[in-house]
């Protein structure tokens, strides 16, 4: 894979300068914090502003950062921004293990997310997703036996207002509603992708022919079933790279791949 690197912020590098060891924490900045090298990291990054004003750029595409905004960054993406004007800011930073958890319970492929990495919110909303992400930070400020098991409720409840809210979008409105074998089909693949990658295989699975399978997501989310199968198994490996020193062969075994040159040429091919 031949693109530029960038530094990586590790997770655990910013649990040791803030002195937090949990595997999802919250975050208020105080004052600017502007980043003005573009860096990637190894984790997945929720940003509510408040009465903010500024520009964010996700992997070379620049949004205006305003108030009542959320922002989402995905392990591996890279990213900077800069501050006219500093508001109420408030972060939540989840470790690449509990991202792979959460992600199943996206109802969206990942990759449409990144198309929309930013969402305006309502008042309503925005004091809801408030709510959740303080509830998180006073959870870890006051740990109890079952901490973990709350946290991971509250992030469930985030994550479903996300879903809800990217689906508003008029490009993705009512998707699942009107065809839920999209949902079904996401959920399989995010179950199976390391195992199978046939759109056959899962039409099978879901009793429907492969071609129609085939419309459905060229139809409703821009994308053939190969291409998204194809894009779920990418950014999956892209990750891995990031994360482990493994040897590329441990890894194509990882991914159930027939061999090397198998492994390297999905690659190469996905990526040209």
């Amino acid at each position: 894979m031949n693109e530029k690197k960038n530094p990586v912020q590790k997770f655990k590098e910013i649990q040791g300068r803030l002195k937090i060891y949990h595997d999802i924490f919250f975050y208020e900045p105080k004052g600017l914090c502007p980043l003005y090298t573009p860096v990637s990291h190894d984790f997945f990054s929720l940003l509510l502003f408040k009465e903010t004003k500024g520009k964010h750029s996700i992997d070379g595409k620049e949004y205006p950062v305003e108030g009542m905004q959320l922002h989402m960054v995905f392990p591996g993406q890279v990213r900077w921004w800069d501050y006219e004007r500093h508001g109420e800011i408030y972060k939540l930073f989840v470790s690449g293990e509990v991202f792979e958890r959460l992600e199943g319970l996206m109802q969206l492929p990942v990759f449409m997310y990144k198309e929309k990495p930013v969402i305006n919110l309502n008042e309503e909303i925005f004091e809801k997703l408030l709510h959740e992400f303080k509830d998180i930070r006073d959870e870890l400020n006051n740990p109890s036996p079952v901490m973990n098991e709350i946290i991971y409720s509250k992030m469930k409840i985030i994550a479903r207002y996300i879903s809800n809210e990217v689906q508003k979008n008029a490009e993705y409105l009512n998707i699942y509603e009107d065809h839920p074998v999209l949902f079904d089909f996401m959920t399989l693949l995010n179950q199976n992708f390391r195992q199978e990658r046939s759109k056959k295989y899962y039409a099978d699975q879901l009793r429907i022919n492969a071609n129609y399978l085939n419309i459905l997501c060229k139809k409703y989310l821009g994308h053939t079933a190969t291409e998204v199968i194809q894009s779920q198994t990418l950014e999956k490996i892209k990750y891995k790279l990031m994360m482990t020193k493994d040897p590329l062969k441990d890894i194509a075994f990882d991914f159930n791949f027939q061999n090397y040159g198998h492994f390297s040429g999905f690659i190469k091919n996905i990526q040209d």
